[in-house]
């Protein structure tokens, strides 16, 4: 059934995306008309590059691709991509629709007390690869893009999370694309979106669900903000849909104000397999709701409701392997229930922007207030609070009930450095009794509650260079292993 609506909706696309206005880009239009297509030729297409560049961001969760607003191709310390143009040939690409962007990040961390081991460096990394096809950019029909995402990683065993222990990992980063192995490459997510009609988003393909329905301006990527796997997602979402899956998705969003999203993906995925062979007749749907009021006209915030089901029968009480349950635990007892419901809140909230209101710091952008690359349709300069929270129930789940809570900000902490970013944050992980009962019967005993604590901080060298520092404080859940202390560094490279 999925698998039809699959190729029904990508067939949709191709002959209701011919020339219709992308969502989001009326709005995006009015505030970035310098960067904002010639629509004056009868034949002109809107690329959804150009003129809501803000939606490329979510969809790569990562904030700037070569070719967007804020793209300087300057010298080596003031270019935001460390190779450039690459003599032109970056330019070319696209002008022709087509983006490119390699990005690789290395992290330096040890464990220093607590844990399964102690006292050792850990190095490891990842490397992300995205390609990237405007259709209105390559002239073809308004309001469509495909996306190719590849990803390598390597030394994933010795990163740092063997050494902690805990069954929500310390470095999220380092379980993709596939928990505690190496990968020379793997192709993650290919996927197609296309802007119809009456302000209506629709997504096909294999994507990494989770993090698009769980986003947050302060605490969502593990590249640039926290690294503990708690304050990036929310560990609930791990029963419900894996990394990565094929599924379908549209969003309506009539206003800036509210946005709704239908989804229905398939349960269980692999990022090094096409999901085809995946289809069992299981299903994961859910609908999220999203509130982003300007508090008094001057402090954007971003309100999010999910709820989600799943068909599947649970087996061992299964969750993304990203979670590390079963490589801590080992294979525990499976449950006999089947079908399976979530409920998520998500918030992130301004306290302070600088200048004093969103429309203040837009006019300081305008006038040129930022040297080097700009700030365009990128979160303000300013302070923020974020949370999560989530239920599921407890007779078929490994995390029954999770909470986060933070603080986050873009620059502000140190004068004349508003390219860094920085945040606080405590995630709290309820494990589920049955889970704890069923685990004692494989001679392990888990804490109901496991917390975690991290600070960040990333440091711009360059627009292209970004060097993150962080500690953590982390109970790893299992009470024959010490809670964890643990300090490192993160290098980020964008070519």
């Amino acid at each position: 059934m999925l698998c039809n609506i699959i190729c029904v909706l990508a067939l949709s696309f191709c002959v209701l995306g011919i020339d219709t206005l992308p969502v989001k880009a009326e709005e995006s239009a009015k505030s970035a008309e310098a960067t904002a297509p010639d629509t004056s030729a009868k034949d002109a297409k809107i690329s959804l590059a150009e003129v809501a560049p803000e939606l490329y961001y979510q969809f790569r969760r990562y904030p700037k691709f070569y070719g967007d607003p804020n793209t300087n191709r300057g010298g080596l310390l003031e270019r935001t991509q460390l190779l450039g143009s690459v003599g032109g040939a970056r330019d070319f690409l696209v002008d022709h629709g087509v983006y490119f962007d390699v990005s690789v990040t290395q992290f330096l961390q040890r464990n220093v007390s607590g844990g399964k081991d102690d006292g050792s460096n850990r190095y490891n990394g990842t490397a992300d690869y995205w390609l990237t096809f405007d259709t209105g950019k390559a002239g073809l029909w308004s309001g469509g893009a495909l996306f190719l995402h590849a990803e390598s990683s390597w030394q994933a065993k010795k990163s740092i999370n063997p050494d902690v222990g805990t069954l929500v990992p310390a470095n999220f980063d380092a379980t993709m694309p596939t928990p505690g192995a190496s990968k020379d490459i793997a192709l993650p997510e290919f996927y197609m979106v296309q802007a119809l009609p009456a302000h209506i988003l629709a997504m096909v393909g294999k994507v990494n669900w989770a993090g698009l329905a769980d986003g947050n301006v302060f605490a969502n990527n593990e590249r640039t903000q926290f690294s503990y796997t708690g304050l990036v997602n929310n560990p609930i979402l791990g029963a419900f849909v894996q990394y990565t899956t094929l599924g379908v998705a549209g969003v309506w969003a009539p206003s800036k104000t509210h946005t709704l999203t239908v989804f229905g993906v398939q349960p269980t995925g692999d990022a090094t397999t096409s999901g085809f062979e995946n289809f069992k007749g299981d299903y994961t749907t859910g609908v999220q709701y999203q509130f982003s009021p300007t508090i008094g006209g001057k402090l954007p915030g971003n309100y999010r409701v999910i709820v989600g089901y799943d068909s599947k029968d649970l087996q061992s009480f299964d969750i993304d392997p990203r979670l590390l349950i079963a490589q801590v635990l080992g294979n525990v007892p499976a449950t006999t229930k089947s079908g399976n419901q979530t409920v998520i809140v998500n918030f992130d909230q301004y306290l302070w922007v600088k200048g004093g209101s969103v429309a203040a710091y837009q006019k300081s952008l305008d006038s040129g207030a930022y040297p080097g690359p700009g700030r365009q349709h990128l979160p303000p300069v300013g302070i923020g609070i974020f949370g999560r929270a989530g239920w599921a129930p407890k007779d078929r789940n490994v995390i029954d009930q999770f909470y986060s809570f933070g603080v986050g900000g873009y620059g502000m902490l140190i004068p004349g450095r508003d390219y860094d970013n920085w945040g606080i944050g405590w995630a709290g992980t309820h494990y589920s009794s049955d889970l704890r009962n069923a685990a004692l019967l494989l001679g392990k005993n888990i804490d109901s509650f496991g917390n975690a604590f991290e600070v960040f901080y990333n440091f711009q060298v360059t627009p292209a260079l970004h060097l993150t520092v962080n500690t953590q404080y982390i109970e790893p859940a299992v009470k024959s292993i010490d809670n964890s202390f643990t300090v490192g560094t993160r290098f980020q490279i964008d070519f």
